[in-house]
C-alpha cells in the first residue's frame, strides 16, 4: 500500500498516556512528507528522463536498423556492380582477344598469299628472262646468218638477184629457234616464208 506525502501529513494518532510529544510528531511527519514529496518529484523526473532515454534508444535502434539495412543494401548493390563490371571487363577482354587473334590470323593468311604471289611472280620473271634471252640469242644468230648470206651473195656477184636463204638454212634456223624457245613461245606468223623470200623482218616487234 502506497502512502502519499499528503496522507503522512494529515495522519492523526490517538492519544495515550505518557505518549510522544505531539508537536515533535507533527514536525517529524512534516519533514517526512517533504522528503517524500522531494523523492516523488525526483522519481517522477527520473521516470520522465528514463522514458525520454527509452524513446531515444528506440529511435536510435530504428535509425541503426535503417542504417544497417541501407549498409547491407549498399554492400549488395556494390557487390552486384562489381560483379557486373567484372563480367563486362571479362567479356570485353575475350572479345578483344578474339579480335586480335582474328586480325593476326588474317595477317598470317595475307602474308602467306603475298609470299605465294611473290614466288609465282619470281618464277614468271625467271621464265620470261629465259625465254627472252633465248629469243635474243635466236635473233642474233639469225642476223649473223643473214649477214653471212649477204656476204656470200656479194662475193658471188649475183646481179639484180635478191639474196635469199636456202630451204635447208631456213629449216635449220627455225628448228634451232624452236629448241631455244623450249616450245614456250609462239613463232611469229609466216616466219619461214619471209626467210625463203629473203625479206626477214624485225620479229621482236611482231
Amino acid at each position: 500500500m502506497k502512502i502519499t506525502p499528503l496522507e503522512v501529513r494529515k495522519h492523526e494518532f490517538s492519544n495515550a498516556f505518557r505518549g510522544y510529544d505531539k508537536d515533535e510528531v507533527i514536525s517529524f511527519l512534516e519533514m517526512i512528507s517533504e522528503e517524500m514529496e522531494e523523492l516523488a518529484k525526483e522519481n517522477h523526473e527520473l521516470k520522465d528522463k528514463l522514458n525520454q532515454a527509452q524513446e531515444r534508444i528506440t529511435s536510435y535502434a530504428k535509425i541503426e536498423s535503417a542504417l544497417q539495412n541501407t549498409l547491407v543494401a549498399t554492400q549488395e548493390t556494390a557487390e552486384q556492380m562489381k560483379n557486373a563490371a567484372q563480367e563486362k571487363a571479362e567479356l570485353m577482354l575475350r572479345r578483344a582477344n578474339d579480335e586480335a587473334e582474328r586480325i593476326i590470323q588474317e595477317a598470317y593468311e595475307k602474308v602467306s598469299e603475298l609470299r605465294q604471289e611473290y614466288s609465282a611472280l619470281k618464277s614468271q620473271k625467271a621464265s620470261f628472262l629465259v625465254n627472252f634471252r633465248s629469243l635474243l640469242e635466236s635473233e642474233q644468230k639469225l642476223l649473223e646468218l643473214m649477214e653471212k648470206q649477204a656476204e656470200q651473195d656479194d662475193r658471188n656477184i649475183v646481179l639484180k638477184k635478191k639474196p635469199e636463204l636456202t630451204d635447208n638454212d631456213v629449216d635449220r634456223v627455225v628448228d634451232e629457234f624452236k629448241r631455244n624457245m623450249n616450245n614456250t613461245a609462239e613463232l611469229p606468223p609466216n616466219l619461214e616464208d619471209r626467210f625463203r623470200q629473203g625479206r626477214p623482218r624485225d620479229i621482236s616487234k611482231e
